[in-house]
């Protein structure tokens, strides 16, 4: 009775074409990840900038108001629309008890959508 060895296969540097093609999916998807989120990315700074450029607005415009003559304060209604970098304002002065309230609204567009953001804010005044 004779044995048969079995020879042990001699081992092959290399990849099979299914690892291949794993790592060919798995690549891809992550590839696709990241341009989705630059994507998104690049559309939130858009946004922020907007919105930094009508807080900008909002900011230099309570100062002008703050820094003005306030018994001689008029509303934005009395005046045309005042639009300045594509941010549109309007306010309304109340006149308090040794003070004054403006209520500031602004306006701007972002991706197509218009929006509007709300202030709110109360000045010392002496009446003359």
């Amino acid at each position: 009775m004779t044995r048969h060895r079995h020879r042990p296969r001699a081992k092959r540097a290399g990849f099979t074409i299914i690892e291949i093609m794993v790592a060919v999916v798995i690549l891809s998807i992550g590839i696709l990840g990241l341009a989705a989120t630059a994507a998104v990315v690049t559309r939130q700074m858009t946004g922020a900038v907007h919105q930094n450029v009508a807080a900008n607005v909002a900011y230099s415009r309570m100062e002008r108001i703050r820094t003005g003559n306030c018994v001689a304060m008029l509303d934005s209604s009395s005046t045309t629309p005042v639009t300045t970098r594509n941010v549109s304002e309007s306010w309304v002065v109340q006149r308090l008890d040794n003070a004054i309230g403006v209520d500031l609204t602004i306006t701007y567009k972002v991706r197509g959508q218009q929006r509007k953001q709300f202030y709110h804010s109360e000045f010392p005044c002496t009446p003359l």
